[in-house]
C-alpha cells in the first residue's frame, strides 16, 4: 500500500512524498471473513495491517481489543487491504493469517494500545505470532534472511 503526503504547496511547486513500503512482505495467506459494521451510524474505515479478532458469540470478524472479554481480545490476523463499510454494512474481508509482516506497520484501533500492550501476561506481537496460523513480524528496514543476503 502506497501513500503520498503533501509536505509543500507554493502554487508554483509541489513537494509530495511517497511511501511505498509494503506491509505484507511474503509468503502471505489470506481467509474470506464477514464483517459487519455495528457502529450505530458511523462508517468505518479498517486500514491494511489492523489487527484483527473475532466475536465468540456470533463468530463475526472485528477489530482486535485487548480490553475486551468478547473474544476480540484474541488475534485472528491482519487486515489484508484498507477497507470502508457504511454503518450497518457487511462486507467480505480478506484477513492474512500467516506470512511476513513489517511490525512498524501493524495498526491497532485503540489509541493507548501498541504491539507493546501487554495482555494477559504477554505481549500483542506475541500474540499475533502465537495466536495466527503462522505470522512472523519482521523490521522490514533490517531483514535479510534469504540465502543469499550474507
Amino acid at each position: 500500500m502506497s501513500s503520498q503526503s503533501i509536505t509543500s504547496n507554493t502554487g508554483s511547486q509541489l513537494f509530495v512524498n511517497t511511501d511505498t513500503s509494503k506491509v505484507f512482505i511474503g509468503n502471505n495467506h489470506t481467509r474470506q471473513e464477514a464483517y459487519i459494521n455495528n457502529s450505530g451510524y458511523n462508517p468505518i474505515t479498517l486500514l491494511a495491517g489492523t489487527v484483527m479478532g473475532r466475536l465468540s458469540g456470533s463468530g463475526v470478524v472485528t477489530y482486535f481489543d485487548a480490553n475486551a472479554n468478547d473474544g476480540s481480545q484474541f488475534v485472528l490476523g491482519l487486515m489484508g487491504d484498507d477497507l470502508t463499510i457504511a454503518a450497518g454494512g457487511s462486507v467480505t474481508a480478506s484477513i492474512v493469517v500467516s506470512g511476513q509482516v513489517a511490525q512498524e506497520k501493524v495498526v491497532l484501533m485503540s489509541p493507548t494500545q501498541s504491539i507493546e500492550t501487554v495482555v494477559s501476561g504477554r505481549r500483542v506481537k506475541d500474540k499475533i505470532m502465537g495466536e495466527t496460523v503462522g505470522i512472523v513480524l519482521v523490521n522490514a528496514t533490517t531483514e535479510m534472511t534469504d540465502f543469499d543476503n550474507s
